[in-house]
């Protein structure tokens, strides 16, 4: 088998500027395998998938990946760096991959020389970093004003939201000596939370065009095989486009929760948690309750994220467990023919168990605990869709797709 090449991805939804860039690893690397590592059902941002993972699975094989593995919820709902770090440890995990690809705003020649003061943090960095955090600045912004005090053009790049996630993945790599190759592809279309409607739109803009009722308009915007599934999920009512029930719950957790209990939660710290308490009473909604609470040092997708560490009850501890430890199983979740012959191959060299059912991991107490979280994420996903299927993740097995 020739070049075997990863992607990470949340895929929310599959749209044209996805396939564009598998069609670009596969133009510039012919004969290359592509594995997805695939966001489960909360994603990096602290919100809930459109879709289920099985679902944005099957639309990323049906549109040219040829294998899609989990990234599981601890790594999935948290900062670029956890999120990019749980990614990279999964595709070096597997044993087969050779190369990491991933869109940027611009291809650069930087992209070492970056990743390489953010892993090894020089002193003169770390002042830098220090001093822009005691001003208030956002650690994304104090970092990328350090980062270009060492590397002209750092911060631009670093201060570009399309360029955060690409950067994390090849500091990720470097920290975990993952000999990847790094493949960057330049994004085309309109930004990740772009709402205009270019040729290619972003997932945002998709989202939104549902949201407004402009169904046709949205699926114009996918490929055809992801509007297919996409098309037929909602008409299932299996996809989730209302949130009010996270606000219902959420509400009642504030209501009962003492502060000195709600600082334990995942990543609570230096008293955000005063700001929670004075806020929800006046919000009647999950996104009103972030808008409030966010803050220059503490960003809208960072306060969502501390919400969904609340719901789904993860505390700080195990939040700095799953961070320290990583990744416990390799869980495929859709392949094709080829995507069959991976997994066969990666069951020899894989450095992780490779699971396809969650009874695969007894006797693991730490595996465990992932998937227990995995579990409780996604029933709080059914819970938001209209037509809730509550025994999908344990039941749940590899879809094989074929032609």
């Amino acid at each position: 088998m020739r070049k075997i090449i990863g992607i990470v991805a949340e895929y929310n939804p599959f749209h044209r500027g996805h396939r564009y860039q598998i069609e670009e690893i596969k133009k510039r690397n012919a004969g290359a395998a592509v594995i997805s590592v695939l966001s489960s059902n909360f994603l990096q941002r602290g919100v809930p998938a459109l879709q289920d993972k099985w679902e944005r699975a099957r639309a990323a094989v049906r549109c040219g990946v040829d294998l899609a593995l989990e990234l599981p919820l601890p790594f999935s709902c948290n900062n670029a760096g956890v999120f990019a770090g749980g990614a990279v440890a999964l595709l070096k995990a597997t044993g087969v991959v050779e190369a990491i690809s991933f869109g940027m705003e611009d291809e650069t020649d930087l992209l070492g020389a970056i990743s390489a003061i953010l892993v090894q943090e020089p002193p003169a960095f770390k002042a830098v970093l220090q001093d822009f955090l005691k001003k208030g600045s956002s650690y994304a912004q104090a970092r990328a004003e350090a980062a270009e005090r060492l590397c002209p053009g750092a911060g631009a790049l670093l201060g570009k939201p399309n360029n955060t996630l690409a950067l994390a993945y090849a500091e990720a790599a470097l920290r975990q000596q993952a000999e990847f190759e790094l493949l960057p592809v330049r994004r085309v279309g309109t930004g990740y939370h772009d709402r205009s409607e270019g040729e290619i739109m972003s997932a945002t803009g998709i989202r939104e065009a549902l949201l407004d009722g402009r169904t046709e308009r949205a699926y114009r915007a996918m490929p055809d095989e992801s509007a297919a599934i996409l098309r037929g999920n909602i008409a299932a009512g299996r996809c989730c486009l209302d949130w009010k029930p996270l606000w219902l719950a959420l509400r009642l957790l504030l209501m009962r929760a003492a502060k000195a209990e709600l600082a334990r939660y995942a990543d609570m710290s230096e008293g955000i948690e005063n700001r929670f308490f004075d806020q929800y009473p006046r919000c009647e909604s999950f996104e009103e309750l972030a808008e409030r609470v966010a803050t220059r040092r503490y960003p809208r997708t960072r306060v969502r994220r501390q919400l969904m560490g609340l719901l789904l009850n993860v505390g700080e501890a195990d939040n700095q467990l799953f961070q320290r430890r990583g990744p416990a199983y390799i869980r495929p979740l859709a392949m094709n023919d080829r995507g069959r012959e991976l997994l066969r191959l990666m069951r020899k060299k894989s450095a992780l168990p490779v699971i396809t059912k969650p009874a695969g991991l007894r006797g693991d107490d730490y595996a465990q605990k992932i998937m227990t979280l995995e579990f409780r994420g996604a029933a709080l996903w059914e819970s938001l869709v209209p037509r809730p299927d509550w025994e999908r993740e344990k039941k749940a097995v590899p879809l094989v797709l074929n032609g």
